[in-house]
């Protein structure tokens, strides 16, 4: 990774963060605690390198399930951390960013700690975006990946960047990709093609963009800075309810593992509100649907809590991606069966609902990511649409569609609080692609 010698744009970072000079060195070397500033989710078209950057940040690659490694691509939602570093010469100033992916420092430098992340990795094929859509639900910031060996937008390019507006996302940085894989002329034609992809096709403006080549760790060190400058730490109220959203669940169990020292199931996600803590009873929202449709919540205490750094925590708090260990039957947890839930104090959770009520539609004027020009059109009455909200994907029929309201029957129960984004999906081209987004209400 390119470690440069101190510039006016890292001093005016440091001023923007609120760091003085002469107070980095009171900086710690380490955390003492990886407690996340924010979550911040990839997102762009397939083959991107958005897992790639991921490794180049935080120094672990996201994508670990055996069906990813084989296939080549993201397939699951991948948790990473990632920590921020600034290297200084004794009480100079500081000659260079850095992070966990390679923590040492220019010789004579010392390392000091600054901020710590979260670090979502999303899917960029296609038929995976009710899981990027899940993951966007938990993030606070997109890191767009544009590759600038092919043209852009790219269908998942649009798609994705159309899936961060639909789920309130407004804070983005946008990573041009592969440089090393384009001369100049290119570099420079792509460049400007993100910038008007952004200003004429999306309603974010133009965002930071840093032209890098992940695979060679090329300006890794700016995409760090405007990570601190522009993806400030969020504030987090524990005083509201306790909600936390399943955006992964798992039997953690190894094949033969004794009855006397099993584990119980793990959900994976982020709090959306409030505080839980190690002992805490919580609720498993809608919990378990039978093939008969009986709805059966799941009731369970905390036993443990782990942060995406592998650390265990008393309490977990909102922005922040979280493993929550259970005492119920691992095989209910088990290959993302929970996923959709919703969980924490029982009540704090929303009631279970079959028909809802979405308000403040806006749908998009032509079907975004497929692969020819389509004009869109509004929701219609006994149209088969999906819908996304929270970390569930749910079938449902129209019932009723009027100006900017629908009322709509889920073909499974859901539990997700009053207000939250919904993002609307219909097959098109036999997939499902994002057409709109309004307000849950019931």
């Amino acid at each position: 990774m390119r470690k440069a010698e101190i510039t006016p744009a890292i001093e005016k970072i440091l001023e923007s963060i609120g760091i003085e000079i002469p107070t980095i060195t009171d900086l710690p070397k380490d955390p003492k605690s990886h407690k996340s500033a924010a979550i911040i989710g990839t997102a762009g078209h397939v083959d991107h390198g958005k897992s790639t950057l991921a490794e180049a940040l935080t120094g672990k690659f996201p994508s670990t399930h055996s069906e990813e490694i084989l296939r080549g691509i993201t397939i699951f939602l991948g948790y990473t951390h990632l920590d921020i570093y600034l290297c200084c010469r004794g009480n100079e100033k500081p000659v260079a960013l850095t992070s966990n992916a390679n923590k040492k420092c220019p010789p004579g430098a010392g390392r000091h700690h600054v901020r710590c992340y979260s670090v979502l990795d999303q899917p960029g094929h296609e038929i995976l975006l009710s899981t990027m859509l899940a993951g966007a639900s938990i993030i606070d910031y997109g890191l767009i990946v544009i590759a600038a060996n092919e043209p852009c937008p790219m269908p998942q390019t649009r798609e994705h960047t159309a899936a961060l507006e639909a789920m309130g996302i407004k804070k983005i940085i946008a990573v041009q990709n592969k440089i090393e894989l384009v001369d100049e002329k290119r570099l420079l034609e792509s460049y400007q093609e993100i910038v008007e992809f952004f200003d004429k096709e999306t309603s974010l403006g133009v965002p930071v963009i840093i032209p890098a080549s992940a695979a060679l760790r090329i300006n890794v060190d700016l995409i760090l800075a405007a990570i601190l400058e522009h993806f400030t730490p969020m504030k987090s109220d524990t005083s509201g309810p306790t909600i936390m959203y399943v955006a992964r669940s798992f039997d953690a169990n190894r094949p033969g593992t004794s009855l006397d020292k099993l584990i119980g199931g793990v959900i994976g996600g982020a709090l959306k509100s409030g505080e839980l803590k190690v002992g805490d009873e919580i609720e498993i929202r809608p919990g378990i649907v039978t093939e008969e449709g009986e709805v059966i919540p799941l009731i369970s205490e905390v036993a443990s809590i782990r942060n995406d750094a592998g650390e265990f925590l008393e309490a977990a708090q909102p922005h922040m991606l979280i493993g929550v260990a259970t005492n119920l039957d691992p095989a209910l947890a088990k290959s993302d069966r929970l996923v959709g839930n919703i969980a924490g104090r029982p009540a704090d959770l929303p009631d279970i609902v079959d028909k809802i009520i979405v308000k403040d539609i806006h749908m998009f004027e032509r079907i975004v990511g497929a692969r020819v020009e389509m004009k869109n059109y509004p929701l219609r009455k006994n149209e088969e649409i999906v819908i996304s909200v929270g970390t569930t994907t749910v079938p449902g029929i129209v019932d009723s569609a009027q100006d900017d309201t629908a009322e709509i029957a889920l073909r499974h129960p859901i539990a997700m609080p009053k207000g939250e984004r919904v993002a609307l999906l219909r097959e098109i081209e036999r997939e499902y692609r994002l057409v709109g987004y309004g307000r849950l209400y019931y």
